[in-house]
Order: structure tokens, then C-alpha cells, then sequence
């Protein structure tokens, strides 16, 4: 994961230097990498905290992974939104909050009846 946030990182800052901002394929380039490279940073981040002893290392893994494509989609949706004008707090609460929400169903346990 360290690999694809440094990778895309790199990405990202060689597109801002090297290539005019006139050119729309330049935009997406660097909000792909961007968004990539904050995803792999959060699920890298969520792998190496330490937590208990009784958590599974390949659900602790499988949570990090899907945290880190939802932080993706959000840094993504966010820096689209800036790019079209359309961020406001009121659009960005509204996405952040939906993934929240989608967090907070993914990550409920079943409870036992």
C-alpha cells in the first residue's frame, strides 16, 4: 500500500509539473492520483495502528482495504466537485455524510437473537 501512495504520489506531482493544466486529461490525471494515493495512505495508515490481539489479520486487512477505497471515492468526488464549481459545504457534507452512513452499515455486526 506504501508503494501505490508513493507511486501515485509521484504521479500526481510529475502531471502538475510537466503538463499544462489547459489540457483536461492533465486534470483527471492528477485527481485519479490524488484520490489514489489518499486511499492507500488511510488503508496503510488503519493497517499499522495496533489493535487488539484477538483481531483476524485478514479482516483487520479486508476493513483497511475498504476504508481506504471509500476514502478514494470521496477524495476523488470531492476534487471532481472543485473542479466543476459545484463544491459548497452543502454538497460535500452530502457525500461525506453518505459514506458515513455506508461505513456505519458495512461495519455493524449481526447481532445474536
Amino acid at each position: 500500500m506504501a508503494l501505490v501512495a508513493i507511486a501515485s504520489g509521484l504521479i500526481a506531482a510529475g502531471t502538475i509539473i510537466a503538463v499544462d493544466p489547459e489540457v483536461p486529461f492533465a486534470i483527471g490525471v492528477v485527481i485519479a492520483a490524488v484520490a489514489v494515493c489518499a486511499g492507500a495512505l488511510a488503508a496503510t495508515l488503519m493497517l499499522s495502528l495496533p489493535l487488539g490481539e484477538s483481531s483476524r489479520p485478514r479482516r483487520r486487512a479486508a476493513a483497511a482495504l475498504r476504508r481506504g477505497i471509500e476514502v478514494t471515492a470521496i477524495v476523488g468526488l470531492l476534487l471532481l466537485l472543485r473542479v466543476v464549481d459545484g463544491l459548497t459545504v452543502i454538497t460535500g457534507g452530502f457525500i461525506v455524510s453518505g459514506f458515513l452512513v455506508a461505513e456505519a452499515i458495512l461495519s455493524a455486526r449481526p447481532s445474536r437473537a
